[in-house]
């Protein structure tokens, strides 16, 4: 966490916040029972899945899975980040935040990044009024004549011109030397043989949003043939191009954080131009092919990826690589789809000759993830020669492996039978082969931690297939009925006899026990933000959420005192395993001879019959 004090999270702002007074500021909550519902704000739907619990201060989509308390809301709904909207739930709550003083480390680098979000604010503005001046005109020609844009396009986008003069940002920004000394590691400024000179000159200026609205880097492009075409600014503290995409705030901002799908073009002007057509949801890579990064940001947002490229060997190659990024990362009810203009448009082009609807109709007909594997593949070989052909199969094989859905294998197989000429069985055998080869030995800590970081849509079986995990979902959902019973129950010396018996998890059920133990009052809500950062928080995350059923057959909330003795029963559960594993050690032992084992065998009987009764 950066500088604000972790208790008044905890202690001030989160006890005074109404969660569902908060959401309702963004979206129309309806009464249901105890709860509050709603279509979620985070994936499109028909019918009401978002559920918002006072009693928790926690909201939760039982689509998306999407799941917090009313900062992780507010981060997610506005797309800032952890310090920006405690902020702003601090402001709606009417209450001065606190910050941690001590922290000066934190809060020296949150103010030097916020100076550098600034200055390239500055900057803009400085690139938008030169493209109004008499030297800017040529600028403002090449966007309104040679690229079609309107005015209103223009200003929105913060569209702007670099000046020939080489100290144009300095005699212009720097207030002091400091200054120019932020420039330059912005990128901005450069250092050269003759001394610090503007690194744009003379081109029209387009600037690059983080996710958040703030300008992070530019893209100066020529008005000619001249070279390098582009120019981007270099990676600095703001800016990450690997992680960032050209056009993706304001698709964002445009269709409510969730767009329907969202379409990957390959320049910025293609994306401005479709922007202006009335499509909303086009972005771009920042200079570089599509990365593993940008991709599961996009995953965030959209349920749907259309890669579009230019229908020449260069665009269908872009869109190879594309497929070979996104195959081992690819996820259950995600779509990917590629399409491709004719070669002589690219989509620029095809907008302002054809209009938005022939782009669309490109975009509707996509071809499939599958369908464009196979194609690309098959069309990469001579199949009539049996060596090529055996090559084409074999790496179709080895890509199909990678894939991580099923489902998405089998359909790849099917089509992949026609171009080989092999039946969809043998073609099965391969790829099993294949997968046998390449097997993991993975441990069961390892399954634990993927488990808690990929599985978020699990059937509730899957999720608590184990005691110790239906014991911790309980305690993070229930910490006030665990914490009127910590020391009635004796939960330390529970955890250390689990310890002691080597019950996987034990470290992570002690580290949240601790957590209540030191905050008796502690909440759900307050759970996530103790966590917040820790190695205990994707597990808390994890089972925030997990269906225990603590209903009555009437729908009603399981009274208090049944759900410490539900809590009781799931202690129980998470040491009957190993004891009777030990039991029946201990019985080895007595028919071997061993008449010291006999007392402790009794005891643990006596408990696996008690906790069975």
């Amino acid at each position: 966490m950066p500088f604000i004090k972790k208790s008044f999270i905890t202690e001030k702002l989160l006890p005074n916040v109404a969660i569902e007074k908060l959401i309702n500021n963004y979206v129309q909550l309806k009464k249901a029972g105890s709860n509050y519902t709603c279509c979620c704000p985070f994936h499109h739907e028909k019918t009401p899945s978002f559920s918002v619990t006072p009693s928790k201060q926690m909201f939760y989509c039982f689509g998306c899975k999407e799941h917090g308390n009313v900062i992780d809301f507010v981060m997610k709904y506005k797309n800032l980040g952890f310090v920006e909207a405690v902020e702003e739930v601090a402001q709606f709550a009417g209450i001065e935040v606190e910050y941690d003083k001590s922290s000066s480390h934190s809060k020296d680098e949150y103010d030097r990044l916020k100076e550098y979000y600034e200055l390239m604010d500055r900057c803009a503005s400085l690139f938008s009024s030169c493209l109004k001046s008499a030297e800017g005109q040529v600028g403002y020609n090449y966007f309104k004549n040679n690229r079609g844009l309107s005015d209103e396009t223009i200003r929105k986008c913060r569209l702007g011109f670099a000046p020939a003069n080489p100290r144009y940002l300095q005699d212009a920004i720097c207030r002091n030397p400091a200054d120019e000394k932020k420039l330059i590691d912005l990128g901005l400024l450069v250092q050269g043989q003759y001394g610090v000179h503007a690194m744009y000159r003379n081109r029209v200026m387009i600037p690059i949003f983080d996710k958040r609205g703030r300008i992070i880097s530019f893209g100066g492009r020529t008005m000619g043939d001249d070279k390098p075409k582009y120019m981007n600014t270099k990676e600095t503290a703001i800016y990450r191009k690997r992680q960032e995409l050209f056009g993706l705030y304001e698709s964002l901002l445009a269709n409510n954080n969730r767009p329907q799908r969202l379409v990957v073009v390959e320049g910025y002007m293609d994306v401005i131009s479709v922007r202006q057509a009335g499509c909303s949801y086009a972005v771009a890579s920042l200079g570089t092919a599509t990365t593993p990064e940008q991709i599961q940001t996009m995953f965030r947002y959209t349920d749907r990826i259309v890669f579009c490229y230019d229908g020449d060997s260069a665009g269908r190659n872009a869109a190879w690589h594309a497929l070979q990024i996104i195959t081992p990362i690819m996820q259950e009810g995600k779509e990917i789809s590629f399409a491709f203009l004719p070669p002589e448009h690219d989509p620029d082009s095809l907008v302002r000759e054809k209009g938005l609807d022939a782009f669309v109709k490109f975009l509707d007909e996509a071809m499939s993830y599958p369908e464009f594997l196979v194609l690309h593949n098959s069309q990469s070989f001579n199949l009539q020669d049996p060596n090529e052909l055996s090559i084409f199969i074999n790496n179709s094989i080895k890509l199909i492996a990678q894939i991580p859905l099923s489902a998405v294998q089998m359909v790849c197989i099917k089509l992949l039978s026609t171009p080989s000429g092999i039946s969809e069985n043998q073609l099965y055998d391969m790829l099993k082969a294949n997968k046998d080869s390449v097997k993991e030995n993975k441990s069961e800590q390892r399954i634990i931690s993927e488990s808690f970081n990929n599985d978020r849509k699990a059937e509730a079986g899957e999720v608590l297939k184990t005691p110790m995990r239906k014991l911790m979902a309980f305690i993070v959902q229930q910490p006030i009925v665990v914490s009127s019973v910590y020391h009635e129950f004796s939960l330390d010396t529970f955890v250390a006899l689990c310890k002691r018996m080597n019950v996987n998890g034990s470290s992570h059920l002690e580290g949240i026990l601790q957590l209540i133990s030191e905050n008796p009052e502690i909440t759900p809500a307050n759970f996530i933000e103790l966590t917040r950062g820790s190695e205990y928080e994707k597990t808390v995350r994890f089972l925030m959420d997990a269906p225990l059923n603590l209903v009555t057959t009437t729908g009603a909330e399981l009274p208090f005192n049944d759900r410490i003795d539900y809590f009781a029963v799931l202690l129980g559960d998470v040491l009957l395993k190993p004891l009777k594993e030990r039991a029946q050690m201990l019985k080895i032992q007595l028919s071997q001879g061993n008449p010291n084992a006999l007392e402790e065998y009794g005891v643990i009987q006596r408990i696996i019959r008690n906790n069975q009764k």
